[in-house]
């Protein structure tokens, strides 16, 4: 591989794991961040300000991501639906909890708990036209405020008020951008769109006095906001996945895209390939005829006896079943009652007395010779 491209390629990697490094900290630090309409999200369409703003009010806010128990002595006094992604089961519990003497306030206008829409609008100056809309308003929480000051982002839509409902900021077709209606003992409140209850518009004119009449009507109000998106039934339908956090996955994303990176570039071969010198293959008669060679030019026979003592020691224990680290005297006696042969002839052939002439190396190489063919023989 070309060294110049190499470092080109570690330096490109260094570069997108430090980007990388940098974004999962910012992940795990600074702002919360979530989808639109979140209650934990601090994004200008989240609606952490809206929890934070009830609970100051003395409301007691719980935020879930699953259904509700929506009965019973823990049973809430307001639930806000900011999108409605309700199954056939959780819409009729919710229908219940209304009929029950709850309050539902919905700003989703496809939901089913919204009124019937006759138009939309796009811009917050279209709603305050005073030649358009009426400023007065029949809801009895939100009297006394001066509801011409409500500035929804990003516009919403208008409600045709079913009959024997109240509504507020309405058009002189009669539409209106909130209508609460009665149904049974309890009020379903629809807000034309959730602009009003976002992080950026919550500030802005009469919108928070509008929301805060409505979710937190008093100190003590039990207040449960629905996490957008769909809501799984206590008890089913839920995953363990379900069960980590957006900047876990999106970190766990990120790690295993740039650990995909990092596999293409190492996969990639810049050039042909080269090929690298093999090592000389040396046959086995060669190498003992160099070695013998060697060991000649040192005119040692001293050198050459150690060699094939110790080449016999190896030979014998491995056929006579005798350990390596036995004594010379132990291994002479095993081989001369298993083979016949003299006793004090293994023992010279094994032991270490010293041979300074060719004639003398000679001798041990024969008596090895005879040694080996005799136990080859007998055992």
């Amino acid at each position: 591989m070309n060294g110049g491209a190499r470092n080109v390629g570690i330096a490109a990697s260094v570069v997108v794991v430090t980007l990388l490094t940098f974004w999962l900290l910012g992940l795990s630090s600074g702002s919360r961040r979530g989808p639109a309409l979140s209650p934990s999200s601090d994004d200008r369409l989240g609606t952490s300000a809206l929890v934070a703003l009830a609970g100051e009010l003395g409301t007691n806010v719980d935020v879930v991501d699953g259904f509700p128990d929506l009965y019973g002595e823990h049973a809430p006094d307001v639930v806000l639906l900011l999108q409605d992604l309700l199954d056939e089961d959780q819409t009729a519990v919710v229908e219940n909890f209304v009929d029950a003497g709850g309050t539902l306030v919905v700003t989703d206008p496809a939901s089913s708990f919204s009124p019937e829409r006759t138009g939309s609008f796009d811009r917050t100056a279209d709603l305050g036209a005073p030649a358009r809309l009426r400023q007065d308003c029949e809801i009895d929480p939100l009297a006394g405020i001066d509801v011409a000051g409500i500035r929804p982002r990003h516009g919403g839509v208008l409600y045709r008020p079913p009959v024997g409902s109240d509504s507020c900021i309405a058009g002189p077709d009669g539409s209106a951008f909130v209508v609460a209606t009665g149904e049974g003992d309890g009020t379903v409140v629809a807000f034309g769109g959730a602009g009003v209850l976002v992080n950026a518009a919550l500030a802005d004119g009469e919108n928070a006095p509008v929301a805060a009449a409505l979710l937190a009507p008093q100190p003590g109000t039990d207040l449960v906001v629905l996490e957008p998106g769909p809501l799984a039934t206590p008890g089913g339908g839920r995953t363990l996945l379900d069960l980590i956090a957006p900047g876990v996955k999106a970190a766990l994303i990120q790690l295993a895209l740039a650990f995909g990176v990092y596999v293409l570039w190492r996969a990639r071969r810049l050039g042909r390939p080269v090929l690298e010198p093999q090592p000389v293959a040396v046959a086995g008669s060669e190498l003992v005829a160099a070695t013998g060679s060697l060991l000649d030019r040192t005119r040692s026979p001293q050198h050459a006896a150690e060699q094939l003592r110790r080449d016999l020691r190896a030979f014998l224990c491995d056929r006579l079943g005798v350990p390596r680290q036995a004594e010379l005297g132990v291994l002479a006696a095993v081989t001369a009652e298993r083979t016949g042969l003299d006793e004090s002839m293994l023992s010279w052939a094994l032991g270490a007395d010293p041979v300074l002439e060719d004639a003398q190396l000679v001798t041990l190489a024969r008596t090895i010779d005879r040694i080996r063919e005799e136990v080859l023989t007998h055992v």
